[in-house]
């Protein structure tokens, strides 16, 4: 259902050469500066959105700035502009797209496979560097794909 977003994560592991977990905060930066964007931590913000070309982020723990971070850039790779002023289903479908490439970014499916039989779901989400629930969703992903 989201080969795109898997292909996509891919594509940038093989392009910046990411095989070190968790991904450190600062290449994800890099790939969404690469893209045209700027980055901007905000005290002020409880939610990470893009307003123009600025990627804005909660001045949250690492594991949850690295997945706001990634799922902004699925909504940059992905296309998805103005997300605030399209209709509620077509707003879901970006939602759960930008969720679905920050997932295969961030737990990949050649080592998160794998990893998956042998730690626990706490393991894995330090492993990954990413808060337990995006790992939860994450194996969501693995039995999409094997129905």
């Amino acid at each position: 259902m989201y080969n795109t977003q898997r292909m996509k994560s891919i594509f940038l592991h093989q392009k910046y050469k990411l095989s070190t977990f968790p991904i450190p905060i600062w290449q994800i930066e890099q790939v969404i500066i690469d893209n045209g964007y700027d980055i901007c931590v905000s005290k002020k913000s409880k939610l990470s959105f893009i307003l123009s070309t600025t990627v804005f982020v909660p001045n949250f723990c690492d594991s949850q700035a690295r997945f706001c971070l990634s799922h902004e850039l699925g909504h940059i790779l992905c296309n998805h502009y103005d997300v605030y002023h399209v209709d509620k289903y077509t707003k879901s479908k970006y939602e759960s797209q930008a969720n679905a490439f920050a997932f295969y970014f961030l737990m990949p499916p050649e080592s998160f496979e794998i990893n998956a039989k042998s730690f626990n779901i706490y393991e894995l989400a330090e492993l990954y560097g990413v808060p337990f629930e995006a790992v939860k969703n994450r194996f969501k992903l693995i039995s999409e794909v094997n129905n």
